[in-house]
């Protein structure tokens, strides 16, 4: 089992595919299996380095609180376990804020990142709208957990994917019970997220960036995504119009397209910030 270990921590990760190296980092309460949309796909072009963050999946359970850096820390140590100097990170909601520090703590070491349904944190975040954080946190008398699951994850989902594609939110409820995070492990991810404020070390990335988000998005909502990309001054920002949190999961094609067109440019010169749409 490969596993990074660093100041009694051991961060459990997967190597999937050949070629450019890409690192992928998920978000609060989510573990390797929210890559189910991608790694089939994009491992056929790039060296996949999925990572469990600590107190998900299979990584340490640690006692909290946890930090946004800390989590970059643990990111950094997959990297050398790998011998990777150089990779493109790919992180989703607390996985952007990870993303964000780890460029930051190891410039030297990310040529490009991919920023999704995230933002920079600090004073002028847009919150959680009041409803949604209620729902995430409301204690429902003997709901099972993977009752708990499913409501909650539907925060997340437009209608229209929970009308369509049920069977696949039912393997996801599935792979997630498989690994379940302890309830104190979500609550010291979650605070690690509210304390995170990138403004500054933001403003000094020049690494080229793709921000991804979507216009429905209830849990960050997506004006974050404009304010990240006015302080990075090598952004490209792509909106989903019509589309919820979890876009990796609804639009997993075009999200893999978007992000694979994107490194391609990084890696051959001809990368451009610039806004597009997509219905």
């Amino acid at each position: 089992m490969p596993v990074a270990r660093r100041n009694g921590a051991e961060i459990y990760y997967e190597v999937r595919g050949e070629g450019p190296p890409l690192l992928l980092l998920e978000g609060l309460g989510y573990g390797l299996w929210m890559w189910r949309g991608q790694s089939p796909a994009l491992e056929k072009e790039f060296r996949l380095v999925l990572v469990d963050n600590r107190g998900v999946g299979r990584s340490s359970p640690l006692p909290g609180p946890y930090t946004i850096l800390e989590f970059a820390r643990d990111a950094l140590a997959v990297l050398d376990a790998e011998k990777l100097e150089r990779v493109a990170v790919l992180g989703v909601s607390m996985g952007g804020l990870i993303a964000q520090a780890l460029a930051e703590l190891a410039p030297g070491r990310i040529d490009a990142a991919i920023l999704v349904s995230t933002l920079a944190g600090g004073p002028d975040a847009r919150p959680m709208p009041a409803e949604t954080l209620a729902e995430l946190i409301r204690v429902v008398p003997g709901e099972t957990p993977a009752d708990r699951i499913r409501r909650t994850m539907r925060l997340a989902l437009t209608p229209t994917f929970l009308q369509e594609h049920a069977p696949e939110l039912e393997a996801i409820i599935a792979d997630r019970l498989a690994a379940l995070q302890p309830p104190e492990q979500w609550t010291y991810q979650a605070m690690a997220g509210r304390a995170f404020d990138a403004r500054a070390s933001d403003a000094r990335l020049s690494i080229p960036v793709l921000i991804l988000t979507g216009t429905e998005d209830r849990v960050v909502p997506w004006a974050n995504s404009l304010v990240l990309y006015r302080l990075l001054p090598r952004a490209s920002l792509t909106i989903f119009h019509g589309q919820n949190h979890l876009l990796p999961i609804e639009r997993a094609t075009e999200f893999n397209d978007a992000v694979a067109r994107f490194l391609r440019s990084v890696a051959d010169g001809t990368f451009a910030p610039g806004g597009e749409e997509v219905g």
